[in-house]
Formats: C-alpha cells, sequence, structure tokens
C-alpha cells in the first residue's frame, strides 16, 4: 500500500512524494486503561525526582528570604538574643532609612554614578572591539581569548592587583613618574576622586569582555539582506552602521545591560580590596554599606531592610530596562 502526500504551497501543488508504509511496523496498541496507568506511574517517578532538588531550592533560597524579610521588620540584634523575641517594628527600619539615614542615600547615589559611568565605558569600549573583531587580521584568536580573559579572574583577586598597582610606589605611578616627573605622581587612596577613579577603572577593565562578547555574538548575528539593501540605495558605512545595524542591535544591547546592571549594583568585592569604602565614606557602595551594617555593627535587621530596599528598587529598575523589548520578548509565535 502507498500513500501520496502533497506539499501544500500558495500557489500550487508541487512533487508527489512516495511513502512506503508496507515496511513499517506499526506500534502495539495497548488499551486506555494500560496507558493511563502507564502515564501515571512516569508522572509520579517524575515528580518523585524533582522532590529533592525542590526541597533544597525551598531551603535555601526561600527559607533565608522569608526569615529576613520577618527581621527586616524587627529590632533584631545578635546581641540581643532571640530573633523570636525581637521587637516587632513594622516599617520603622524602612523609613529610618529612606529618609533619616543619609549614609545610605549617599551609597545609593553613588552606586547609581558609579555605575553609569562604568556602563557608559563598557559599552563603548565593548562596541568598538566588537566592531574591529568583524574584520580578519593576524592573530586575532589569540587577542580574541587574550581580551576576555579579564572576565574570568575573581574580583576578589582583580581588586587586590589593582589595589598593587594603585599603590604610591607601584607600577602607575612609576609609568607617571618617568613620563612627567616625580612631582606628578598621584595619591590615589588618599583623595575621594582619583579613588573613584581607580574604582571605576578596574570595574571598566573587569567587566568591558562581557560588553565585548555578546555585542560581538550580536553583531555576528545580524541579517546580510538590509545592509546590502542599504548599499544599494547609497547609504555609506557610517549610516549603514548607525540607521541599519545598530537598531537591529537593539535587543542585545537591552540585555547586556540588564545583565551588567544586576552585577554592578551589587559592587562589593573590588571596592572592598581597593579602598574598603574610603577614603571617608567617599567610595562606599551599597554594598560595602549593607556589610558593614551587618558585620561590623551587628545591625543585622536593620542591614536587611536597606537589602530588600534594593531588592525592590534592582526589579523596578529592570522593569523599565525591559519595557523597549517586553512584547517582543513575550510574544507567541504561532
Amino acid at each position: 500500500m502507498r500513500t501520496i502526500i502533497h506539499k501544500l504551497t500558495p500557489s500550487l501543488f508541487q512533487s508527489e512524494v512516495a511513502i512506503d508504509l508496507q515496511d513499517t511496523p506499526l506500534p502495539a496498541r495497548t488499551s486506555g486503561r494500560e496507558g493511563s496507568k502507564g502515564g501515571m506511574g512516569i508522572a509520579a517517578t517524575g515528580r518523585f525526582l524533582m522532590l529533592p532538588g525542590q526541597i533544597v531550592s525551598l531551603l535555601v533560597l526561600v527559607v533565608p528570604l522569608i526569615v529576613a524579610l520577618y527581621m527586616s521588620f524587627t529590632d533584631w540584634s545578635p546581641t540581643r538574643g532571640s530573633l523570636f523575641d525581637a521587637q516587632f517594628v513594622g516599617f520603622e527600619n524602612y523609613s529610618e532609612l529612606l529618609i533619616w539615614d543619609t549614609r545610605f542615600l549617599y551609597a545609593v547615589i553613588r552606586t547609581i554614578l558609579i555605575s553609569t559611568v562604568c556602563l557608559s565605558l563598557e559599552f563603548m569600549l565593548g562596541l568598538g572591539l566588537a566592531v574591529l573583531f568583524l574584520r580578519e587580521f593576524r592573530g586575532k584568536s589569540i587577542l580574541f581569548s587574550a581580551f576576555l580573559s579579564p572576565m574570568m579572574i575573581l574580583p576578589v583577586v582583580v581588586g587586590y592587583t589593582f589595589w598593587m598597582l594603585f599603590q604610591s610606589n607601584g607600577p602607575i605611578n612609576q609609568t607617571i613618574a618617568f613620563l612627567f616627573g616625580s612631582e606628578a605622581t598621584i595619591e590615589w587612596f588618599r583623595s575621594a576622586p582619583f579613588a573613584l577613579l581607580a574604582v571605576v577603572v578596574t570595574e571598566v577593565w573587569h567587566w568591558t569582555p562581557l560588553f565585548f562578547l555578546i555585542l560581538l555574538s550580536g553583531l555576528n548575528a545580524v541579517p546580510e539582506n538590509p545592509i546590502r539593501a542599504a548599499v544599494i540605495l547609497g547609504a555609506n558605512p557610517r549610516q549603514v552602521f548607525w540607521r541599519v545595524i545598530l537598531p537591529m542591535l537593539k535587543p542585545v544591547i537591552i540585555v547586556a545591560f540588564i545583565i551588567r546592571s544586576m552585577e554592578i549594583i551589587k559592587l562589593f568585592d573590588e571596592v572592598f580590596m581597593l579602598t574598603r569604602g574610603g577614603p571617608g565614606s567617599s567610595t562606599e557602595t551599597i554594598s560595602l554599606y549593607i556589610y558593614k551594617l551587618a558585620f561590623n555593627d551587628f545591625q543585622l535587621a536593620y542591614g536587611a531592610a536597606a537589602a530588600f530596599i534594593v531588592l525592590v528598587g534592582s526589579l523596578l529598575l529592570v522593569h523599565l530596562m525591559l519595557r523597549p523589548m517586553r512584547k517582543q520578548l513575550l510574544e507567541v509565535h504561532r
């Protein structure tokens, strides 16, 4: 027995495709009761195998989150006994942080400023490197690996390395003294502007490769037909890049900024190794401030409230950044 299957197109029937079903063994029929029993058994086995992972996730993620949320509404401190004996103060911690705690507000503003400067520089440098690596040149594969290597280094190691580089008698000051004289050397960690500059340089060096990798992947995925059409219509390379390629990279750029924003808001390691938040509190980020509250001052409830404020702010930030492409991501393709 032979069955003829026609492939239907919008205009005509294409060639007939013959499929020989004679030699194809038919699957054995099973009764509905047996099939339902087998399906139920497989589902029960699947749920049983998923149970340990769900229990571990519940214990590791959900339970500490609930405990920390409850803690943020109390005045508990490790020196005051049990958490369950602590006084419930409601939103007092939150109101004090948002209204009266100027150090917290300055830490938030400082973190936003550092993030804005670092993200802008990382995006521009990453985009420039990505455009450069679209061309073929000698040693491209070696340089590609070299440019990605900073991203693979632990943040603590990066912070300690740049702390040594920015020392008063370190390589950077020695280079400045060689070029401009010994009077041009800088005390990097004794002045707020230079300490902030050291933090920015460290962060940009560490995470520019991430932007470079994401943007290079996006550029390689750009379709060629719109570019060819623009060239045929008389567009020069600059117009092709700014009016054709860059708009098509918009979703990739937004994703890159979201990934880096979630990380840089938690900026801690490099600042801790470089400046410890000094001089004074001029380089103190929000993560470093919460760390000092919780583990130096033992104000765990107050620190938990600050952490949840940062969490809500981060979620709102991601929500706003996703707005330009939310419909595209959530659209159901049929």
